[in-house]
């Protein structure tokens, strides 16, 4: 007969005191007298092998439907201690053998030798010998534990100990189930010294075969679950447990004995599914529809919503960002942040450097790297401060670039002084940012959707991608190579200089072209147009190039191989673009050969000579209705502003993120505004959100947990949300001016192969790119997407479609002069495109390819279904009216109406199970060849017969 003991209840049980398990389990093989360690799970099972004297490979464990059965078998017939209160083993020991004595599963003269048993010395894998101990004490001997392992587990972890032994003098299994009311820290129960939950005994004679230890692999791949451990924890009486062990029974997948060899170990997942995701897999099982079942699950406390009130959003910004001020400084220390710092660094003066030559090159002196480099460093320190998503990076885009060229060869054709006239774009466009902050116009964002995030920041990663590549091929013009010799042989020698006087003289080291040019000598000869060939400078550019990308690229990827200890795998992975950069700088310099390196300003002075106050005056030679004109500029500026700024705000504060400290859209259109306007003025180009510096800058920080399960992959905790990166970054750069003696050792190559890793980076971590590679893919070999699962393949790819046209034509817009003033419109109109997706696709299809927009998502939280408001509404009378096809009514009383709490009754339809029938006439078969028939009179003495026996005997 089962017996429950309860030693008490607590008053309050909550989630927050589930503690993870370790698991281990211990055998008691026949003639041994000592009880060794099997298997152990934290996430996934570990098996000792045989013959290997170690620990295998952690595997997903595979179990029989008919252990599961039994366990639950012998679960419901077992002795069940919950409440526990005791002080040691021999105390624990002698309560569970006295309930199997009570409840007549075994005779009284077995107590002592049970006890004995139990009592047995406990020997773990990691124990190289057994230590000796006294034959006058049944207590246990003190060994080490297991302190390396310890490392691997989680803080506050409990411990679940599984006993397993066949023993020649039992006739029937005996099972025992103990949950300790408070953890209690057993010595050497187990290898790691945790304190001990739960404790599970299964004893069976010994002609039961190998079914004894199949159970005990049942019981501890049960306590590895995290939900089976939530149950459990909670579980009250015999009911609970026996729930808990149906919910896992009713989510396990069998596999046909024909298609799969059980003696195969399962690799664990690169991805498990989550505890939120299974709670919500069990809601649908419980009879929740789709809908419902996500509304339940989801939180949708973030969202950026309009406030209504004047300056209420930035109001409420900066109440939210103010919570966590300091910890945007303190979170910043740690060895990640020096990683992302150095390498964030480099990646942010190459482009500067690039565009503020490009810029003086367009702008002719205008602006150039000296201004590109102050204005970063400026804006840099006051949005490190200031704003509301510091993971931003700003820098001088593409778009930006374009959009100042526009304006610049505008001012030449009307005879305006561009400089002047920019201040007044930058001011219009300062205060209508300012306008739309007082009047939260950033709630827009909640617009942006996927779709939109997607197509911008795939252009701005393809650009990376192609710029990279071009520049490094630009390097062949400017040192050539030699190609095909016999074709094109070198007549350089064959050029000479003719002086003003008729002098002939040939080049050489200490006389060459440009000693010729000063001279305002001409060139003379048939090798003049020969071009000066460089030996292998530009192969060796090639080599840096790709060397870099491909070096980040596997050391980054080193974190999650198989190689070195997790902590030495953890910081080559942080640093990989920083060792790449390091390696092949040093090759570079080894070999001595002329390859493009990059340049820095060495003096803090304007570009353009002319300038010799960095305030820019406000009209200058200008009339005064330039600062009237320039609100048309100014307000296509403030577009394209507010479109890069927000979708990069968007992107980077993704859900998949986690990102802790809240958003700040409004406070950072604010700063933006600042910026612009003050930027404007001192004659430095405008700083706005770069997509892809910003994104590497989160995937550099991310954080991941430095305890794992055997098996298990670090799992993704977060971004390291800090100030401190961003503002180091930027005081880097402004200093940069003092270091550009050790700057220009670094080769041009190696830094264009950092943009191909960051631009590579940024599109693969992009669905677009993964559903671009679905159209060469055949079906059979496609990934196990979930959006695959629910949307027709042929959707899948007409939404791609749509979005690669998008991406072409901002791409096209973008490379030619005469159409680039529309490239802002038409990022804006990529909101418009996705809006009229709704008419192409079903909302279903595009909960799954993209994110709903905001009026459907709203409406489905907030609107009720007008037919259940309509057929479910009780009258007077308290009865339910329900229209019927044929134009009748079923009227029902209200209070016969209530949910599925399961769509099918689980524990009564394995009652019914010819396997449960035969484990249960088994155990009474077994009782009464034993006790003559005597349990069964216990039993009616004691209690009516058991409702699950009428049943088996009434089948």
């Amino acid at each position: 007969m089962p017996s429950d003991f309860k030693a008490g209840s607590r008053e309050t049980l909550h989630d927050s005191d589930v503690r993870p398990l370790f698991c281990e389990m211990l055998e008691l093989r026949p003639g041994q007298s000592v009880w060794r360690e099997t298997a152990r799970w934290v996430k996934f099972e570990e098996d000792v092998e045989e013959h290997g004297n170690r620990w295998s490979k952690p595997f997903v464990a595979s179990l029989s439907l008919h252990a599961l059965m039994e366990l639950r078998n012998g679960l419901s017939n077992s002795s069940l201690l919950l409440e526990m209160e005791t002080g040691s083993l021999v105390e624990m020991w002698n309560i569970l053998v006295n309930s199997w004595v009570q409840t007549g599963q075994i005779p009284g003269s077995f107590h002592e030798a049970l006890v004995a048993t139990l009592l047995q010395p406990y020997r773990h894998q990691h124990q190289q010998r057994l230590k000796k101990k006294s034959v006058d004490t049944l207590e246990t001997h003190d060994s080490e534990p297991n302190k390396r392992f310890l490392k691997k587990l989680t803080s506050g972890s409990e411990a679940a100990a599984i006993l397993c032994a066949e023993l020649e003098f039992i006739r029937r299994p005996l099972y025992g189930f103990i949950k300790m009311r408070e953890a209690i820290p057993f010595r050497n129960l187990t290898e790691v010294k945790v304190p001990v939950r739960y404790v599970f005994v299964a004893l069976t004679p010994k002609t039961q075969g190998n079914k004894v230890r199949e159970l005990g692999r049942t019981m501890g791949t049960l306590f590895s679950d995290e939900l089976f451990q939530h149950a459990v924890f909670r579980a009250a009486n015999r009911e609970d447990l026996l729930a808990a062990v149906d919910d896992f029974m009713g989510s396990s997948t069998v596999l046909p004995p024909g298609e799969w060899n059980p003696e195969i170990r399962i690799e664990p997942p690169t991805q498990i599914p989550t505890t939120e995701a299974r709670q919500l897999e069990k809601r649908l099982r419980q009879g929740y529809d789709e809908e419902q079942a996500e509304i339940l699950h989801e939180s949708h406390g973030a969202d950026i919503r309009r406030t209504g009130r004047f300056c209420g959003g930035i109001i409420d910004d900066c109440k939210r960002k103010a919570k966590f001020y300091v910890a945007d400084f303190r979170d910043a220390f740690h060895i990640q942040s020096i990683a992302s710092i150095i390498f964030l660094y480099f990646a942010s003066m190459t482009p500067l450097v690039t565009f503020g030559g490009l810029m003086s090159t367009l702008l002719k002196g205008r602006m150039g790297a000296m201004e590109t480099i102050l204005g970063r460093a400026i804006s840099g320190v006051f949005w490190s401060f200031t704003a509301g998503q510091p993971m931003v990076i700003l820098g001088s885009t593409g778009p930006i670039l374009v959009f100042e060229v526009i304006i610049f060869n505008l001012c030449e054709q009307w005879g305006i002084e561009y400089l002047g006239f920019r201040v007044w774009i930058g001011i219009w466009s300062g205060v209508i940012l300012l306008f739309m902050v007082a009047f939260d116009s950033s709630y827009l964002v909640g617009y942006i959707t996927r779709f939109t995030e997607e197509s911008f920041a795939a252009l701005v990663s393809a650009i990376f991608v192609y710029e990279a590549i071009k520049k490094c091929l630009h390097i062949a013009e400017e040192r050539p190579i030699r190609t095909n010799p016999a074709i094109n042989p070198d007549n350089s020698h064959l050029c000479d200089c003719l002086t003003p006087e008729n002098d002939t003289i040939p080049f050489s080291d200490n006389f060459t072209r440009l000693n010729c040019s000063a001279w305002n000598g001409t060139l003379t000869g048939p090798g003049c147009k020969t071009p000066v060939y460089v030996p292998d400078a530009f192969l060796l550019s090639l080599c840096l190039f790709f060397g870099t990308f491909i070096m980040s690229r596997l050391l980054k990827g080193l974190r999650t191989s198989g190689y070195f200890p997790t902590r030495v795998r953890s910081i080559i992975s942080d640093f990989a673009v920083i060792i790449s950069i390091a390696t092949f700088v040093l090759i570079d310099y080894s070999l001595g050969l002329p390859t493009p390196k990059l340049w820095v300003p060495n003096e803090f002075k304007p570009t353009l000579p002319e300038r010799e106050e960095w305030i820019v005056p406000f009209f200058g030679q200008n009339p005064w209705w330039t600062s009237l004109a320039a609100f048309v500029p100014g307000l296509l500026a403030t577009i394209l502003i507010f479109m890069d700024q927000q979708i990069t705000t968007v992107i980077v504060s993704r859900k998949e993120n986690k990102l802790k400290h809240g958003i700040g859209y409004h406070l950072d259109l604010f700063v933006v505004a600042i910026l612009t306007a003050v930027l404007s003025m001192i004659g430095m180009p405008w700083m706005i959100a770069d997509t892809v510096l910003s994104l590497t800058h989160s995937s550099s920080l991310r954080k991941e947990s430095e305890v794992a399960a055997p098996g298990e992959k670090p799992t993704f905790l977060g971004i390291r949300e800090n100030r401190v990166t961003n503002l180091i970054i930027s005081i880097l750069i402004g200093v940069s001016v003092f270091l550009s003696k050790f700057l220009q050792l670094i080769p041009m190559p190696v830094l264009f192969g950092v943009f191909l890793f960051m631009g590579s980076n940024a599109l693969l971590g992009l669905q677009f790119t993964d559903r671009m590679l679905l159209v060469f893919m055949p079906l059979k070999y496609q990934p196990n997407y979930i959006y695959l699962r629910h949307v027709q393949i042929s959707r899948v790819h007409l939404f791609t479609l749509i979005q690669l046209l998008c991406l072409a034509t901002l791409w096209v817009l973008k490379s030619f002069q005469q159409t680039a003033m529309l490239f802002p419109v038409m990022v804006g109109a990529l909101v418009a495109v996705r809006m009229l997706l709704d008419k192409v696709f079903k909302q279903e299809e595009l909960k799954y390819l993209d994110d709903l927009m905001p009026e459907t998502t709203r409406r489905k939280l907030e609107e009720p279904d007008v037919n259940e408001i309509e057929y479910f509404k009780p009258d007077h009378t308290g009865m339910v009216r329900i229209p019927l096809p044929n134009g009748n009514a079923l009227t029902i009383p209200v209070g016969t109406i209530s949910r599925r709490t399961s769509i099918v009754p689980f524990s009564k339809s394995v009652e019914k199970t010819t396997i449960w029938r035969k484990l249960s006439t088994d155990l009474l078969d077994e009782t009464t060849q034993k006790n003559g028939g005597l349990a069964s009179a216990q039993w009616s003495k004691r209690d009516p017969e058991p409702a699950e026996t009428k049943h088996l005997l009434k089948d």
